[in-house]
């Protein structure tokens, strides 16, 4: 676990431009974006992070692409007017799939989104048979078919919807005990087991927290595949052609929308390192 960290930096100061560090903004709908997040400050610790998880509107894998796409951009532009990140990073495979079109047309910052890490999967897959575990609107989303037809067309693609472990990840996972975290996935690795898949895809980022009893349950014989190293290797790139300058701290916050998960969002700051900053007001 990493050491928590308090800034000294104040909000005027920030929101004034005047701190010279390079500013990188996460968003999700809720936690799963943090190891993401996590793995870029552990290895770029002198950039300023805000993560903003949309409590308000979760679960994002339930949404129609058009209300999803007109809640993202709504949350990036109440960022752009509190903070003016120079770099995002879209850590929602729903959200990525769906509005990263439209974001790089309306804002003039960068964007980096994830996808189901189709392509490692087949690449690792001897059986030629992988599954694919996401929400239900990444499951059966165009991107994810076109992921499949491009990277993996000589394989049998198994998919299952887990909305069940993205609540279990939301609300339960920081103050629950391995016993509990382990049977939150062992209905749908014993589907994959049954299915005979060798190579399993974490196409919601929300099952990055449980990636551990995944492996567990499922045995070393299936291969757990995400996507953070990479998507994490890109956004570093990006963060350091930005300038950096030595003026301020660096810092690491999170932000929800709404009001009501105060207490498992600080256990989830704790867990990260962060600094809960509570509810930002986006209409």
């Amino acid at each position: 676990m990493m050491p928590e960290m308090h800034s000294t930096i104040s909000s005027t100061e920030e929101h004034a431009g005047l701190i010279g560090r390079p500013r990188l903004a996460v968003l999700d709908s809720g936690v799963g974006g943090l190891p993401y997040l996590h793995w870029v400050y552990r290895e770029f610790p002198a950039a300023s992070y805000l993560y903003l998880a949309d409590t308000a509107a979760f679960p994002y894998g339930n949404r129609g692409a058009d209300e999803l796409t007109g809640l993202v951009l709504s949350r990036i532009d109440c960022l752009q007017a509190e903070f003016q990140p120079d770099l995002y990073l879209i850590a929602c495979n729903t959200a990525s799939v769906v509005a990263l079109e439209s974001l790089r047309k309306q804002f003039n910052v960068p964007f980096v989104g994830v996808v189901p890490a189709v392509k490692p999967a087949a690449i690792k897959s001897r059986k030629r048979r992988i599954g694919i575990i996401a929400t239900s609107g990444t499951v059966v989303n165009t991107y994810t078919n076109r992921l499949i037809a491009e990277f993996a067309a000589d394989c049998t693609v198994v998919r299952y919807a887990g909305q069940d472990i993205v609540d279990f990840v939301e609300r339960s996972y920081a103050r629950s005990g391995p016993d509990d975290r382990l049977n939150a996935v062992r209905e749908a690795c014993a589907y994959f087991i049954d299915q005979d898949v060798d190579s399993l895809v974490l196409g919601c980022t929300h099952f990055l927290h449980l990636r551990s009893e995944f492996q567990t349950v499922l045995g070393p014989e299936i291969e757990v595949v995400d996507s953070v190293e990479g998507v994490g290797r890109q956004v570093l790139r990006k963060l350091r052609e930005l300038p950096v300058e030595a003026s301020g701290n660096p810092t690491y916050r999170i932000y929800t929308t709404g009001f009501g998960a105060e207490a498992s969002y600080r256990d989830f700051s704790r867990i990260y390192g962060a600094e809960y900053q509570g509810a930002l007001p986006c209409p």
